[in-house]
């Protein structure tokens, strides 16, 4: 009985090992694989189906594993970052602090439902999910770094201002692959609406440059 077990031990030890040494698909095919599970796993309508198509850009950051950027992949999508940057028609980089105030800490827009976008004249860009904002503000979020006095440690000069709403509209032109949405690139955020959200972080008489 004994002599029977440990045959049988060895042929279950046999197959682990042969299933270890199983040949995978390579990163491609893996991909397509992935993408294929993704798409089917999802209801077939316009607002889903376009969601599950990734641009260049995201293409390049999906990497399998713990693969990393190279320097020419995070140069492209910096490259393509940067193409993407629209400025508002008006040239004015800054506008109105309270109207940002508002953008910050909303977050409707873009949702899903029954198959639908929901309907909204414009979205919110609900900073407060990932940023600290204001001092005192407790329902705030700390994936992202504090934007708690911004325009006090910053200044708002011009290049500031520049960075700032260039940051917004796609931070991969800074931070390639970074976690933080691509909210103007997107189409999330008009540049109108990036400007108000520039003028709440820079602006000196914003809540988030009061002590």
């Amino acid at each position: 009985m004994k002599t029977i077990w440990l045959k049988w031990a060895a042929l279950g030890a046999s197959g682990l090992i042969a299933a270890g040494c199983a040949t995978y698909p390579d990163q491609a095919s893996t991909r397509r694989i992935a993408e294929k599970m993704v798409s089917e796993g999802f209801s077939t309508t316009p607002a889903t189906a376009k969601r599950l198509v990734q641009d260049k850009s995201q293409q390049i950051c999906s990497k399998i594993g713990d693969a990393k950027l190279s320097q020419e992949e995070a140069a492209e999508v910096v490259k393509l970052a940067r193409a993407s940057i629209q400025y508002p028609q008006s040239g004015k980089l800054v506008g109105d602090w309270k109207t940002g105030d508002k953008l910050a800490h909303d977050g409707a827009g873009d949702r899903i439902r029954n198959g639908k976008l929901e309907a909204r004249k414009g979205n919110g860009a609900l900073c407060q999910n990932c940023h600290a904002l204001a001092a005192g503000e407790v329902n705030v979020g700390n994936v992202g770094p504090s934007l708690t006095g911004f325009g006090t440690q910053r200044g708002n000069s011009a290049a500031i201002v520049k960075y700032t709403y260039e940051k917004i509209y796609n931070s991969w032109a800074y931070f390639p692959c970074s976690n933080m949405p691509r909210l103007g690139a997107t189409g999330h955020l008009t540049p109108e609406q990036i400007t108000h959200m520039v003028a709440y972080l820079t602006d000196p008489q914003s809540p988030i440059n009061k002590k």
